[in-house]
């Protein structure tokens, strides 16, 4: 149902958790934006939230020239505190964030 837990905690860092629905996505990227997205999640990992936007109701996405999205939610899941629920683009917007709101509703519930 979800992703693996993948987090480095320490005094400097929150951990991180990906939904099945974000690696899905993120697998089917080129190597060059899997390393722009990673190192957006590293920044986000070491508390730095760069090009970030609140979409309502404990929603963010984090965005990128090129239309790319990803939407997360500081959610409390385990040690993580940092959930990567969804990846999209400008384009599937209208969807993206709907699906997104969805995702978290329900880790939120089954972490609850």
């Amino acid at each position: 149902m979800y992703g693996t837990l993948s987090c480095v905690m320490d005094d400097a860092r929150f951990g991180l958790f990906k939904t099945e629905e974000f690696d899905e996505w993120y697998r089917d990227l080129d190597e060059k934006m899997r390393l722009k997205i990673d190192a957006r999640l590293d920044l986000a990992a070491s508390g730095t939230f760069l090009h970030s936007r609140p979409l309502g109701k404990g929603l963010f996405e984090f965005k990128w020239n090129d239309g790319t999205r990803v939407y997360y939610s500081r959610t409390k899941v385990g040690d993580a505190d940092i959930v990567a629920l969804l990846g999209g683009d400008k384009g599937s917007q209208k969807q993206d964030i709907p699906k997104a709101r969805r995702l978290k509703e329900r880790i939120e519930a089954d972490y609850d």
